[in-house]
């Protein structure tokens, strides 16, 4: 998408985590505490990018797990001990810091102010912005409420009745905590019907279009919104390496 080169790249925010972890871990380590950031172990996570972007559309997927990510349910995670006090460390008390006008959110909240520090963060984070207002307008194109009408008569023919592609994700009969034969069913539907009526495609040009049009209304923010993910990028790299990860 037009606006894609001007926000952080999945990878890069890998990074950007990463480096928010390590920043975490020593000042929990001062503290006494060690910190953890894995991802907790079971719980599973997937690189979509723009796959799901205008609803499923890998017919192979919708095979097998209907709407869901995976095929598993959803599963509670539970939190392993902690020694005392390593809550407080972590998230702060939330109460004001004197008359600084900052507030004691914990060594999170210091490794946010460290790595961003001097970063014009709502610059970095404008593109993001931008492609959810991109992504709200197109649904008001004229060409993808055509579009829309035709998957919903497509829909129907097989006796799924839904306005827009939008919809079976809030129907509880469909996308549920396990993936059910109905919910494939549908899900199989769904996608055929954007083959059909070329729905993704009249849906990704129409919103293509839109951020070409914002982008040259705003291209000067944009850069400079580039301009400073390069600079949080380029830190949280040097932070990593440091750290030898």
């Amino acid at each position: 998408m037009p606006l894609d080169p001007y926000q952080v790249s999945d990878e890069d925010f890998s990074t950007v985590s990463r480096a928010l972890g390590v920043l975490t871990d020593r000042c929990m380590r001062k503290q006494g505490f060690r910190y953890d950031e894995q991802a907790p172990e079971g719980v599973a996570t997937t690189d979509l990018g723009h796959e799901r972007r205008y609803g499923i559309t890998v017919p192979e997927k919708a095979r097998a797990y209907g709407y869901h990510l995976d095929g598993a349910p959803v599963r509670q995670v539970t939190e392993p001990p902690r020694p005392k006090g390593y809550q407080r460390a972590l998230m702060g008390t939330g109460k004001p810091v004197g008359d600084t006008g900052r507030f004691d959110d914990g060594c999170a909240g210091r490794a946010h102010q460290d790595l961003e520090a001097g970063i014009d963060m709502d610059a970095v984070d404008l593109p993001q912005w931008y492609k959810r207002d991109s992504f709200q307008r197109s649904l008001k194109d004229p060409r993808v409420t055509r579009a829309f009408a035709a998957w919903s008569g497509c829909m129907a023919e097989s006796g799924h009745r839904y306005r827009t592609p939008l919809d079976p994700l809030a129907d509880r009969r469909v996308l549920g905590e396990k993936v059910t034969a109905h919910e494939r069913t549908v899900a199989v539907a769904d996608i055929a019907c954007k083959q059909r009526t070329g729905l993704v495609d009249t849906w990704r040009d129409a919103e293509a279009a839109l951020q070409r049009s914002l982008i040259g209304r705003h291209r000067a923010e944009l850069d400079s919104a580039r301009a400073e993910a390069a600079r949080l990028i380029t830190r949280a790299d040097r932070i990593v390496g440091a750290d030898g990860n």
